[in-house]
């Protein structure tokens, strides 16, 4: 196991615990009580619904969040990624092609598997506390619209990121990272002026 390995493994299991504690600190801290400042704003029932749908959140997320662990570091020392690598390197010739469907496959798998906690957290969770308002029809088109959103934005960065890797030589990470945040920016900068237009 090599430094990189380790500083990897660690990060996401650090990553993993700290949030642990931090859902486990906030219902610690939750009380029956009403804060003052929403007293005139909201009545008993509604407040200890609200606790309740967060406590069901959080232990929900818990679960979702062990189970996609698990999966990784299963997946990984099973030596999954590198057997992915060799099935993708059979059938295409560039490291840029190579690298956009090796990562494409992880996303899809990743999204096939998530898809039934997904499905239950809408229409078991969100339904049991009477705020889902989305419909199954409604729930594939915006499935299909992210998913294809996620692939223009995401394939392009990727592919450029690659291509940084390539050419950067030992400077490539420093290029990748300043880019990715320069794309990021305009991303952002995009959305704002769209919504201000729109407002």
């Amino acid at each position: 196991m090599n430094i990189y390995t380790i500083i990897i493994l660690a990060t996401l299991i650090i990553g993993f615990l700290l949030n642990l504690v931090s859902d486990f600190l906030n219902l610690k801290n939750l009380s029956s009580n009403i804060p003052e400042e929403f007293a005139d704003s909201i009545d008993n029932d509604t407040y200890a619904k609200s606790q309740k749908y967060l406590r069901t959140r959080t232990g929900y997320g818990f679960i979702t969040s062990t189970f996609d662990l698990v999966l990784l570091l299963a997946f990984w020392f099973a030596g999954g990624f590198n057997y992915l690598d060799l099935f993708v390197r059979q059938f295409f010739a560039t490291e840029i092609t190579r690298g956009l469907v090796y990562i494409g496959i992880l996303a899809l798998a990743n999204a096939i598997i998530n898809l039934p906690f997904s499905i239950y957290s809408t229409f078991v969770i969100e339904e049991k506390f009477g705020f889902n308002r989305t419909t199954v029809k409604t729930y594939i088109s915006d499935l299909i619209k992210s998913t294809i959103l996620s692939a223009l934005i995401g394939l392009p960065v990727i592919a450029l990121i690659i291509y940084i890797i390539q050419s950067a030589g030992s400077q490539a990470f420093l290029f990748a990272w300043l880019a990715v945040i320069a794309i990021s920016l305009i991303i952002t900068y995009s959305t704002d002026a769209n919504y201000a237009y729109i407002q």
